[in-house]
């Protein structure tokens, strides 16, 4: 055995005997009062604690005992601690202004809020390395974090850098400065990565990392589960961003054709009031199509029934303006349901012409027909291949590896080098 191989071979017996400790930074992660937020970050975090021991920090905003309005009084209600999927999660409170007020700021009040609270949790549980999502403020804090304790620390972004980073200067500053000093910068589609690398330039550091689908929950019709053929499925908040407006244009020109068609659009917007009147927005524009025998608006429902409502349907569409990944997309098809999708960034990385169609955004046209050439040919879509080809490429068992394997490099547990290179160095 050369040297490499033998190194290789004690590594690979130090990782099965150390099982790191990690601490994950997600300000969107769910809890009681709003059990949907972030609900990929509690899914990503469960897996990975089947090879890590995980503890969590899901701040939420410092809600004063004044009146305020019921979008911001809600987050008193939201506790100090809790056990979510067998993984403790603490929820401080960080001060932070109305909006984007105080945006530029917000990792500095963040460390001012949450320093002790790290410093507690260090003394409880003295983590190996912080798993942050989302570069700003969480990837800046989590640098500062690291810094201060001597681990490392790897950054998932979740979000579009551009335009966001343009508008402030000060603010992508700091996330280019976090981005620097992370062992690794992933982002949850090409997409993502490549707006991310126009600012911090190229490195070996940036990666892909996909969010995942939970096979077991997403899966294929039972034997007394009959899809509905005339049934097209939306899921996701209703959002101008989300495109549903231009969903609902495209079912207006798909009823003059197909007459027995309807839409159920599962979904709703708990994040902030602004977000509430674009629904309403999207209800008035249903009846000014004339489509309200033809559209059934559901309120956001828990994975397993969403998911039976992917098999019950005949296609499910996400309509975005601008997507960063698409996880909708990738539960359908472990439904093995097809999928029509704008490209819109990350749908890019999961629609293929063999799994649905992929069309130009804005384009209720190209929506409308994209979606009637599915419904006309729903048997050239296998359930068996298109659930195959989901849990192959985005299984949350296939990421969680993935992730260990990166926590492993940026913990020193497994040399950085890639497979070509240690090829070509046994050569």
């Amino acid at each position: 055995m050369n040297s490499i191989s033998h190194a290789t071979s004690s590594r690979s017996a130090e990782n099965r005997n150390h099982r790191l400790k990690v601490l994950v930074i997600a300000r969107n992660y769910p809890n009681p009062v709003m059990p949907f937020l972030g609900a990929w970050n509690a899914q990503w975090t469960r897996f990975m604690a089947r090879h890590c021991d995980c503890r969590v920090v899901a701040p939420v905003p410092y809600c004063p005992p004044i009146p305020l309005p019921s979008s911001i009084r809600r987050f008193r209600r939201v506790p100090a601690r809790e056990v979510n999927n067998g993984i403790e999660v603490s929820h401080p409170r960080f001060v932070s202004g109305p909006g984007y007020f105080l945006h530029r700021f917000d990792s500095t009040l963040w460390l001012l809020s949450l320093r002790s609270h790290f410093d507690q949790l260090r003394r409880e549980f003295p983590f190996d390395l912080i798993h942050v999502h989302f570069s700003y403020p969480d990837g800046v804090v989590a640098a500062e974090i690291a810094r201060r304790y001597g681990v490392p620390f790897i950054i998932t972004e979740h979000a579009r850098w551009r335009p966001w980073m343009d508008r402030y200067p000060s603010v992508r500053r700091k996330a280019i400065r976090a981005s620097h000093s992370a062992a690794f910068h992933t982002g949850v589609s090409r997409f993502v990565v490549d707006l991310i690398r126009e600012y911090t330039g190229e490195s070996e550091r940036l990666r892909v990392s996909h969010l995942g689908v939970d096979g077991s929950v997403f899966d294929l019709p039972r034997p007394v589960e009959k899809r509905d053929l005339q049934r097209v499925l939306y899921v996701g908040r209703l959002h101008l961003v989300k495109g549903v407006d231009v969903l609902l244009r495209a079912m207006a020109l798909l009823v003059k054709r197909r007459p027995t068609l309807r839409l159920t659009l599962v979904g709703g917007n708990f994040l902030y009031g602004r977000t509430s009147r674009e629904a309403d927005y999207m209800r008035q524009l249903a009846c000014a199509l004339g489509l309200e025998k033809h559209v059934e608006f559901v309120e956001p429902k828990p994975a397993p029934e969403v998911a039976k409502l992917m098999r019950q349907s005949a296609v499910l569409v996400l309509p975005s303006r601008s997507e960063t990944f698409g996880t909708v997309l990738v539960e359908a098809l472990a439904c093995g349901t097809p999928v029509v999708a704008t490209d819109c960034g990350g749908p890019a990385d999961i629609v293929r012409q063999d799994v649905g169609r992929l069309v130009p955004k804005e384009s209720p046209e190209a929506l409308s027909d994209a979606i009637g050439e599915v419904v006309d040919n729903l048997e050239k879509y296998s359930p068996e291949r298109l659930r195959d080809y989901a849990l192959k490429n985005f299984s949350w068992e296939s990421l969680a590896e993935k992730t260990l394997n990166l926590y492993q490099q940026a913990t020193g547990l497994s040399p950085l080098i890639e497979i070509s290179e240690l090829a070509h160095a046994c050569k």
